[in-house]
């Protein structure tokens, strides 16, 4: 060999590697483009799948996202979810398909040990993901970790029916991809911007519908499309839950069965299913196959395989939540994050429009009820007080004609007399009809002990209470202890009740409990919405629990001005 044939002999490696750098170039010029003409991310993470399958000659390639979601032994369990894919894998495993990352796959040992990872032969069909791959015919494959800011954002795949991929794939997807990982990471960002403004925009709308002063039943189903069309394509449904124990259907958007009607309780769903779970942990929940658990068939039949549910808090309690389910597929991990940060925001209008309601309502049942009470007073006075007045008053007119020194004028004047002061104890009786007399004079804890002593049912009271308190939240307490004492003798057939009252720390705390058949609800136009109204016109905080034989428990807190206290009237009592 001539000194030129050696010349060219070592000058072809140089010429490949050049050509190699220069396709790569091309390659991530390509993919810059894209990016700085705001290409939709998924667009983006597609021609990075297409283009290092071009480089290295897989037939098929996949960007994919690791993402972390807390598991239900509470351990953070891995998963990938595919953001781009290019060759025969697009048809079998599409964007947004989901698998959990486990030892043993090509993914996992890239991510876990930073580095290129090579696998061939039956290593291949390791996990989901891999034996997807596998079934495709792919002999062989290579997975490069994508590090953004030092972290593993996610890694790309590439396979071949080949006996193996060529000799230096692990280095040029390394370098590609290293390159490559600012675009990615870029355009993740560019989405993450979107979806921010996405929700912020949605919310500004659903802040305008409760400015507006739109009903709670508007907001729920505006509050349900934002939802669905942030976080899914197929369903989304806002359920209540209602303090007997059941739920209710309140919104409804997308794809559903003509049987579920929003306003219907809900009922059916699995016991391992989002609704179950979720009243249970107060927690974010998913279900990735419905078809997987005992009672997910009927969901299955909707159409629904999949879907992710959030609670929503309202003042502190577990109102209800929001569940959002896929066309196709489980949906990415991130999504009980994403969608947690959008109904926390979301729970503030629910709870608005209810409040506004509920203000509404309240004032009218407020009107309703002092107007009844002016006309049961009225009644009271027409026949009890009144008439015996007149009556009196024409036997004073006849005592009057009669003559003087008679007899029979000193007994009539004796029965008018007696009459008088009959009418005075009627008058009497109908005042405590508007307040407790013995409230008045002697406070709170003298006034629950008559209770106490009149009740039906057997009280077991323990009243810690010294002092007087201010007027109304005597009047408020006292009330609400009448009502439970009443509904524990005629509804809840109970055999015994609790009456704890304290006052301390600035609060006057009150409860009361039974042993009673429980079920009680306030939407069935019982007196506890009159005892929740009075309470809350006095700034305090009320609170039922009645499961269906599980008793009645009723908690209030009435904040108390920290100068209200007041010697007792009778000390002794």
């Amino acid at each position: 060999m001539d000194h030129a044939d050696a010349g060219a002999a070592y000058a072809a490696p140089d010429q490949t590697r050049l050509r190699e750098l220069a396709d790569e170039q091309a390659a991530l010029r390509r993919v810059a483009t894209l990016v700085a003409g705001g290409a939709q991310p998924a667009e983006v993470f597609t021609a990075v799948a297409d283009e290092l399958g071009r480089l290295i000659g897989a037939e098929t390639t996949s960007v994919s996202r690791v993402e972390h979601q807390s598991g239900a032994d509470g351990e953070l369990d891995a998963y990938i979810t595919v953001v781009g894919s290019y060759g025969q894998v697009s048809d079998r495993i599409p964007v947004g398909v989901r698998f959990e990352l486990l030892p043993g796959m090509v993914q996992e040992t890239a991510l876990r040990t930073g580095r290129p990872a090579r696998v061939y032969g039956e290593r291949l069909a390791n996990g989901s993901h891999g034996s997807w791959v596998a079934s495709l015919g792919m002999r062989a494959a290579v997975a490069t970790p994508i590090m953004v800011e030092g972290r593993g954002w996610g890694v790309t795949v590439a396979a071949t029916s080949q006996e193996d991929l060529p000799a230096g794939a692990e280095a040029r997807m390394a370098a590609f991809t290293e390159l490559a990982a600012t675009a990615i990471a870029n355009a993740w960002a560019e989405q993450e911007l979107r979806q921010l403004a996405g929700t912020q925009a949605a919310l500004r709308r659903l802040a305008t519908l409760v400015a507006g002063g739109a009903p709670p039943e508007e907001v729920f189903a505006a509050a349900t499309r934002e939802a669905l069309q942030h976080f899914g394509d197929g369903t989304a449904r806002m359920i209540r839950f209602e303090l007997d124990g059941s739920a209710t259907l309140v919104a409804n958007e997308g794809r559903t069965a003509p049987d579920v009607r929003v306003g219907d309780r809900w009922e059916g769903y699995p016991p391992n299913g989002l609704t179950t779970t979720v009243r249970r942990t107060g927690r974010a929940a998913r279900v990735d196959d419905y078809g997987a658990i005992v009672g997910g068939e009927s969901t299955v039949r909707e159409g629904i395989r999949s879907a992710v549910a959030v609670p929503i808090h309202v003042d502190g309690r577990l109102w209800g939540m929001i569940a959002v389910g896929p066309e196709n597929g489980p949906m990415p991990a991130d999504t009980e994050q994403r969608m947690t940060q959008f109904t926390d925001l979301v729970a503030t209008a629910v709870a608005n429009a209810q409040n506004r309601t509920e203000l509404l309502s309240s004032r009218a049942r407020i009107v309703a009820a002092a107007d009844e009470a002016r006309r049961r007073i009225e009644r009271d006075l027409h026949d009890g007080a009144q008439q015996g007045l007149v009556a009196l008053a024409l036997r004073l007119r006849s005592a009057a004609e009669a003559p003087q020194e008679s007899e029979d004028l000193r007994i009539e004047i004796a029965d008018v007399a007696a009459g008088l002061m009959t009418v005075i104890d009627e008058l009497r009786e109908t005042c405590r009809g508007i307040h407790p007399a013995i409230l008045t004079s002697a406070g709170l804890r003298p006034a629950l002990r008559a209770l106490a002593r009149r009740s039906a049912v057997p009280v077991e009271m323990d009243v810690r209470i010294n002092g007087r308190l201010p007027e109304q939240l005597e009047v408020g307490a006292y009330y609400v202890v009448s009502e439970m004492l009443t509904n524990a003798a005629k509804h809840a057939r109970a055999s015994v009740v609790e009456v704890n009252a304290e006052a301390s720390g600035g609060t006057l705390r009150v409860c009361v409990r039974d042993d009673g058949a429980g079920g009680a609800d306030p939407l069935r136009g019982s007196g506890l919405v009159g005892l929740k109204d009075r309470i809350d016109a006095l700034g305090g905080t009320f609170t039922l629990h009645s499961p269906p034989g599980g008793g009645t428990s009723v908690c209030c807190e009435l904040p108390v001005p920290a100068d209200a206290a007041q010697p007792d009237a009778r000390p002794g009592e």
